[in-house]
């Protein structure tokens, strides 16, 4: 499934620039793959903003596409909370009206049967965030009970669940929760939650992936690789839009960010999975003690964080070629060690790919083959010509400052179309091979093409 609705903040890096080979227009040019510019990636915000007219147009101005709005700042159903979704459509970024329903607090939350439909700005409702699965008999229901509000009236409206990481069996009475596999988790909910929701269907759930030791060392946390891959299968699997939360916030474990890299890392890595759809949290800086980062303040109007301005370059490189990326349909991802650690040690593995899913784990690609000096992860696409579309991330710990050499070696192709950094160019491939260089936290969709 795709997103069709195309976003203002659509910059036009990539345009069609094509560096020595070809101009726009020319008969070379037209035997390229052509792409419609008609989707956007939805880029939301998580904790939305002091509720004016110009800090939502800083929302808007940094490339959100789409804000949760919860009773932060007020309680549903009152000028003040209706105001935030009047905001939100006088800028133009859609709403995901928050339920407020997370983990055990079921009981103290009665369900909001308000219709929405008459404000424009409103395309989802968030039913539960982070349910185990005790509750999904309870998720399901609010979701049937939505329906008769919304789909059985003809009204569109997504509904929208955020899947707990940690997989629990239940929160249920403010009980400690056991936990199941990241399979068994997904399997109950697309078997028995799933299919009550009619319409776009979404799988999200949020990994903070960049962490702390307790010795202050920098490192990737180790389920981060695992729920992208189950979730990027299960998506397949079901036919669903794959959302997945990008961090901008410090707490307890969770580091600081500390350069652009640390973000595009995240993005990039996540893109290796299929992922088409992000939210940053939090967009502003949390009330919560002990929380940083976040894009703007917490309490002084219109005032940036240091994010800010590296978020709304990063939304700039997404929406520079996200109708190209959105073309292609995700098949799965091959993990690649680095030549320079197996030669080092010829038994070397990276314990991340050792639990990628299995089912989405690639054994070779359709398009050729892919060595990295350093650890690497492929993802492997198709659009519907059946042009393959390769996301390559350097899969190192951003701050490490590692850069890596990325070797193709295309079975059937003597041009390749790279886009990186928001940038499109055209490289020739002599004898199938092509020699590119990805910097820390650098990723590149590659789409090999013979014209």
């Amino acid at each position: 499934m795709k997103f069709n609705k195309k976003s203002a903040i659509a910059m036009m890096l990539a345009g069609c620039t094509v560096f020595g080979l070809a101009g726009c227009g020319s008969p070379e040019a037209e035997r390229y793959p052509q792409y419609a510019d008609d989707k956007v990636m939805m880029i939301g915000g998580w904790d939305p903003p002091i509720p004016t007219l110009e800090d939502y147009q800083m929302a808007k101005d940094m490339g959100l596409t789409h804000m949760f709005i919860d009773n932060v700042f007020a309680a549903k159903g009152t000028e003040l909370y209706l105001k935030q979704l009047e905001l939100c459509e006088q800028v133009g970024i859609k709403a995901i009206v928050g339920m407020d329903t997370s983990l055990d607090n079921a009981a103290n939350k009665p369900e909001d049967l308000t219709d929405y439909s008459s404000y424009s700005a409103v395309e989802m409702i968030n039913i539960w965030d982070e349910p185990g699965t005790g509750e999904f008999e309870a998720v399901k229901q609010r979701i049937l009970n939505q329906n008769k509000i919304y789909a059985d009236q003809g009204k569109d409206m997504v509904m929208y669940v955020n899947l707990n990481p940690t997989n629990p069996t239940s929160f249920a009475n403010g009980g400690t929760a056991g936990t199941t596999s990241t399979e068994d988790y997904l399997t109950k909910f697309c078997t028995e939650v799933l299919p009550s929701i009619q319409g776009r269907k979404i799988l999200s759930t949020d990994v903070y992936a960049l962490k702390k030791t307790a010795f202050n060392e920098n490192v990737i946390d180790d389920r981060w690789v695992e729920r992208l891959s189950t979730y990027g299968w299960f998506a397949k699997e079901y036919d669903c839009d794959f959302h997945f939360f990008l961090q901008s916030y410090s707490a307890g474990n969770e580091r600081d960010i500390v350069d652009k890299a640390d973000l595009t890392f995240q993005v990039y890595t996540d893109m290796a999975f299929g992922v088409n759809a992000f939210s940053w949290f939090t967009y502003r800086k949390s009330f919560l003690d002990g929380f940083g980062g976040g894009c703007v303040e917490n309490n002084v109007s219109t005032t940036k964080t240091y994010l800010y301005d590296w978020v709304q370059e990063v939304n700039a490189e997404l929406a520079s070629f996200d109708h190209v990326y959105l073309s292609f349909d995700w098949e799965g991802v091959m993990p690649i060690l680095g030549t320079l650690n197996t030669a080092d040690d010829p038994e070397y593995e990276n314990s991340d790919f050792v639990n990628i899913y299995e089912k989405s784990k690639l054994s070779s690609l359709a398009c050729g083959s892919v060595t990295s000096t350093q650890d690497a992860l492929v993802g492997q696409f198709k659009d519907k010509d059946g042009n393959c579309g390769l996301m390559v991330t350097n899969y190192t710990e951003p701050t490490q400052g590692l850069n890596t050499r990325i070797d193709f070696n295309f079975t059937k192709a003597n041009r390749a179309i790279v886009y990186r950094n928001g940038v499109k160019k055209v490289y020739e491939v002599k004898d199938g091979k092509l020699n590119l260089n990805l910097e820390s936290g650098e990723g590149m969709f590659v789409i090999p093409v013979q014209v």
